[in-house]
């Protein structure tokens, strides 16, 4: 007997993308699933297309709640879940005809509790599959170990190429935090994943990830809560990294330390220059002392990955704090960083 999918739709100014978000899950090739569209606050018409699809689909239900963000929104939608199994679809995004078909026949047949899958982006057409060893059923914590960057490559990334069992989610009381704005379903899949007992990554290329969305959080050229966001999310990281002895495992320790140097480092100061802040030299030293950061650079010592000289010369100068060096590259006085 087919089980029930409940397929979790947040809903956030974008009902420009949602009519073909909506026509790619009712064309699905596997039909016994609910949708169920949260509105989170929306000030457009979304709240109104979402009620106009459920008038004529009896499987599609609307929630609608006061603007709290993607993860209240995700975690209003578990709540209201009936079915056997839960995928998360954002609205501005697409998936396969073979989606749910695929995904359900993966986990039925090897009994897993968890699914993950390749995506595509649009509209550049990248194929990105994960780091984990693929086509193998895993516990869940020797999933996150077989990925060689699990951190730098975002394996733990996107709640919606995972396909999770919903007892799991409810057992284990597995929530996104609605306070991590900027990586949330990193710790969600995380903890997801740590709680798992058969999990397995597949290849097959089943969502298709709209990366050009102009209102999307990510493409805003200074994030307010960006910083705060990052900080709670690496605490929240390295906490049940150490629960779970992953961090005994020093390729894991190693590319969890490059990741947050390599890129959520250079994120923080972008961030901080397209901020309204004129000193550049103090908001350069503040970044730099934050236990993240400080952290990282311990631990890579002289290991650090890139790319060429005048990166690991950058590096340095990170490591052993020479601002002046710092200043003048963020003044682009050095090119080619």
């Amino acid at each position: 007997m087919d089980e029930k999918i409940s397929v979790i739709v947040p809903m956030y100014k974008v009902e420009e993308f949602l009519p073909g978000c909506m026509a790619s899950i009712l064309n699905q090739v596997y039909t016994n699933f609910e949708i169920i569209l949260v509105n989170d606050g929306s000030p457009d018409n979304c709240g109104e297309l979402a009620e106009s699809y459920a008038a004529r689909d009896k499987r599609i239900k609307v929630i609608h709640k006061a603007n709290g963000g993607p993860s209240s929104a995700r975690n209003a939608g578990i709540e209201a879940a009936t079915g056997k199994y839960i995928v998360f679809i954002d609205s501005d995004d697409e998936v396969s005809s073979e989606y749910l078909n695929v995904l359900y026949k993966t986990a039925e047949q090897h009994q897993c509790d968890v699914v993950i899958s390749g995506f595509q982006t649009i509209p550049r057409n990248i194929i990105v599959h994960t780091g984990f060893k693929m086509n193998q059923v895993m516990q869940g914590k020797e999933l996150v170990l077989s990925s060689p960057n699990v951190h730098s490559n975002n394996d733990l990334c996107y709640s919606w190429r995972y396909f999770y069992r919903t007892s799991i989610l409810k057992k284990n009381h597995i929530r996104f935090n609605s306070n991590v704005f900027i990586g949330e379903d990193v710790i969600f899949n995380l903890e997801y994943l740590l709680a798992s007992e058969r999990v397995i990554a597949i290849p097959d290329i089943l969502y298709y990830y709209t990366d050009n969305n102009p209102l999307s959080v990510m493409r805003l050229p200074f994030k307010p809560e960006l910083e705060s966001s990052l900080l709670l999310q690496h605490r929240i990281r390295k906490q049940i990294s150490e629960k779970f002895g992953l961090l005994k495992n020093k390729n894991y320790r190693n590319d969890m330390a490059n990741y947050y140097i390599k890129n959520i480092y250079r994120l923080l100061i972008q961030n901080v220059k397209n901020s309204s802040e004129t000193n550049m030299n103090n908001e350069l030293r503040r970044v730099v002392s934050h236990n993240m950061i400080v952290e990282s650079v311990k631990e890579i010592g002289f290991a650090y990955r890139c790319e060429n000289l005048k990166e690991y010369i950058y590096y340095l100068a990170l490591k052993f704090r020479v601002f002046p060096i710092l200043i003048k590259v963020h003044n682009r006085e050095f090119r080619g960083l």
